[in-house]
């Protein structure tokens, strides 16, 4: 699952953000951006957002998944940002996706304090730097 961070390491060309990215093609698994980070990444200008929408039309040949949060998802993130006290809506709803998954999933972010203390209730994710 990628955050703002993780999604803008792979515009910056990120080495670590790239290897992690092989790992999950090569393991079967998916690779998520849920669609409020788009919200962070993006600007509503064509020529500013031509490398996002690059990358994600890479990822998605790739398999991978815009996902919108549903009801659900959002409550949970909700009941995340509540008990953390944290700030950011949008990291809450990232770590409330990766946490209603009950597969092993890993969060990449430059945030990973943050969304470490948000998904410290949820042993299946692991969060890492890019």
């Amino acid at each position: 699952m990628l955050d703002s961070g993780g999604l803008t390491g792979l515009l910056g060309r990120s080495a670590r953000a790239r290897e992690w990215l092989r790992w999950i093609v090569t393991h079967g698994g998916e690779i998520v951006v849920p669609t409020p980070i788009l919200v962070e990444c993006t600007t509503g200008h064509g020529e500013r957002d031509a490398e996002v929408n690059r990358v994600l039309g890479v990822l998605q040949r790739f398999g991978s998944a815009l996902r919108a949060p549903d009801e659900a998802t959002a409550r949970r993130a909700g009941a995340l940002r509540f008990a953390t006290r944290a700030r950011d809506a949008v990291d809450a709803l990232v770590a409330a996706e990766a946490a209603g998954d009950t597969r092993s999933t890993v969060v990449l972010t430059s945030d990973v304090e943050d969304l470490t203390r948000l998904l410290a209730s949820a042993p299946q994710v692991t969060v890492e730097r890019v």
